[in-house]
């Protein structure tokens, strides 16, 4: 089985388990799953539901906001002996694993346009996007307000990274 990580880095050659808080490295055996980590730049608003990954547009336009124009890097990773993640510690996502060991990149792949890539998988039926004008007004309070209660927790530092999109949420 391959295995996959997403990054806006282009320069990985390794991934080490040391340089995590919980030492270890963590991969996907989907490359649409590394494709939404590796464009991500805010909360994991990709979730996997039913067998296919979903993005939940919680704002208006935030989609095209997060992924238009911008560049990605998946990487394949050297065979180790990666495990499951449980259901109780899983990401949102399907297909993933870790391992406590030092990764080898193997290859990269150079996505130019992560709106354009994920918009490949969704005319397949693999990859949803829940518009805002789609999601019902309560559900999408509710999951606004998680992501507020997650923001609270982090450093002012994260908050502010000018590659993440939190102050939309704690704006309003």
């Amino acid at each position: 089985m391959k295995f996959y990580h997403g990054s806006k880095d282009p320069n990985i050659k390794q991934l080490n388990a040391n340089h995590t808080k919980d030492g270890f490295v963590y991969a996907t055996s989907s490359r649409l799953v590394a494709l939404t980590y590796a464009g991500r730049c805010f909360p994991n608003l990709f979730s996997s539901m039913n067998g296919k990954e979903y993005f939940w547009e919680l704002k208006p336009k935030l989609f095209e906001k997060m992924t238009k124009g911008k560049s990605a890097y998946i990487y394949t990773l050297e065979e180790k002996e990666f495990k499951p993640i449980s259901q109780n510690l899983r990401c949102g996502h399907q297909h993933c694993y870790r391992v406590s060991q030092d990764v080898n990149v193997v290859g990269r792949e150079f996505i130019p346009d992560v709106y354009d890539e994920l918009m490949k998988y969704e005319s397949t039926g693999e990859f949803v996007l829940m518009r805002y004008e789609n999601i019902d007004e309560t559900k999408r309070k509710m999951m606004i307000a998680e992501i507020v209660k997650c923001v609270k927790s982090l450093s002012d530092d994260e908050i502010n990274n000018k590659e993440n999109f939190w102050q939309i949420f704690l704006k309003n």
